[in-house]
């Protein structure tokens, strides 16, 4: 099956300039949403009290394709999105703190003291999702950590069979497609490459094309991305002292309501 990438309403004009800046002019609040899959994104309202799920941190999941921003944000406003990817165990909160880049890092999505951490983004990436990368941290070096079950994509066979990853952000349900997994030296994403502008954005993806590490997985079938492309960069290691950090890297494809779009000033 041919691949399509979701682009700017933009890509095909040749621009003046090379900032790319994030969402505009759209109210990702008020969008009506749909799950590509005909799915209920909000409770129904005939349920009765007791048939209806538990919400809030603790009892959220993606696996209902329903997501609560009311009642987690009424526990935590640092939560804007949730991350879920069907067969990893990964089915949680991704959370950014104005206090710290790296405030969740040992924190959990409550905010209390964890060493297994939550998920969470930098402040240099938007929390509309409308970044060229958002990067999305995690632990992943114990069975509690969030991001435990990101190495399975490490395997040729799994990631083969595991193509998607969901986000939701308030009114909307984001689907990407998962088109590579590889081990790079642990440095910081979004302070090598400046997003923000065309030329880092190609950098990026330049060097992601152009190192064939050992054990890298690439979807060949996917094509290459463009700067015009919304991507996701997943990232975590085994071990806090290790050298090395293993990213999982997936791009747009499916935008249910329609907010997602970025310019090009």
């Amino acid at each position: 099956m041919k691949r399509k990438f979701l682009t700017l309403g933009l890509a095909g004009i040749i621009l003046a300039s090379s900032l790319l800046t994030g969402c505009a002019g759209k109210d990702q609040n008020t969008a009506e949403t749909e799950n590509p899959e005909n799915t209920e994104m909000t409770e129904n309202a005939g349920q009765s009290a007791e048939d209806q799920k538990q919400t809030g941190i603790a009892g959220e999941s993606a696996s209902d394709s329903q997501i609560d921003f009311t009642a987690l944000q009424a526990e935590n406003p640092d939560i804007f999105g949730w991350l879920y990817i069907p067969g990893t165990g990964i089915d949680d909160p991704i959370l950014q703190s104005e206090e710290a880049d790296d405030y969740y890092e040992t924190r959990d999505a409550y905010g209390r003291d964890n060493a297994a951490g939550a998920l969470y983004t930098e402040l240099a990436n938007l929390k509309n999702m409308c970044d060229f990368n958002t990067v999305i941290h995690g632990r992943g070096d114990s069975e509690a950590a969030p991001f435990a079950g990101l190495y399975d994509f490490a395997d040729p066979d799994f990631f083969e069979k595991h193509e998607y990853a969901y986000i939701y952000i308030d009114g909307n349900l984001l689907t990407y497609e998962i088109f590579a997994a590889y081990e790079r030296e642990d440095t910081s994403l979004i302070r090598t490459y400046d997003f923000t502008y065309q030329s880092g954005c190609q950098q990026f993806i330049d060097d992601l094309y152009g190192t064939r590490v050992m054990g890298m997985n690439l979807r060949e079938s996917f094509g290459e991305v463009s700067p015009y492309n919304f991507l996701i960069t997943l990232t975590t290691k085994k071990d806090a002292a290790s050298d090395k950090q293993f990213v999982v890297i997936a791009a747009l494809v499916g935008d249910a309501a329609g907010t997602i779009d970025r310019v090009v000033e």
